[in-house]
């Protein structure tokens, strides 16, 4: 006789297993185009992110109407990551973020044109929300940690960040063209 813990330990072996070989395919193809991003990465944050939402769903297993869930979940995780990385990549043009904004080294000369006190003093010219919320980002936290640890919206951190990096450039282009002509 299985007891209970036994029980949902098969579940989730057979549930894993189905749903890993009916998402792989899709995930396949939705990363054909982006190398950077793994399909199994993306099959195992929709597994991980369907187990955190339900946590007793493998013990009730009437029907798969997850299936759907599961798919849309791993196909907007996907655009989430080619969303970043393209905000990324955008980022190292943005006079307004800097080496400092980003947690890396290296930088275009641009950058190299904006001191960091010039910048620190930038960033304190901030409305108070504003700056609050560029340093959670400027920490590595994405933006719905951000909202989280905040207790807003993901769409308001956006905004915020928007409107953070806008006043951001307007403050420092000064200093950007700054011995370019």
């Amino acid at each position: 006789m299985m007891n209970a813990g036994e029980r949902v330990a098969n579940n989730f072996d057979e549930w894993h297993d189905k749903q890993h070989r009916m998402l792989l395919p899709i995930a396949k193809r939705l990363c054909w185009g982006a190398r950077e991003i793994d399909p199994e990465d993306l099959v195992q944050e929709a597994l991980l992110r369907f187990i955190e939402t339900y946590p007793d769903a493998l013990e009730d297993r009437k029907k798969d109407p997850m299936d759907g869930w599961l798919i849309s979940v791993m196909t907007r995780h996907f655009v989430d990551l080619k969303r970043g990385a393209m905000a990324r990549m955008k980022a190292e043009d943005d006079p307004a973020i800097t080496r400092w904004t980003l947690g890396q080294g290296g930088g275009s000369t641009t950058y190299e044109r904006i001191t960091q006190e010039r910048f620190d003093w930038a960033v304190n010219q901030l409305p108070l929300q504003q700056r609050l919320t560029l340093l959670l980002r400027a920490q590595g936290m994405r933006n719905q940690e951000i909202a989280g640890r905040l207790g807003l919206k993901s769409g308001v951190v956006a905004k915020r960040l928007f409107d953070a990096r806008q006043k951001l450039g307007m403050l420092l282009k000064p200093y950007v063209d700054e011995g370019t002509h």
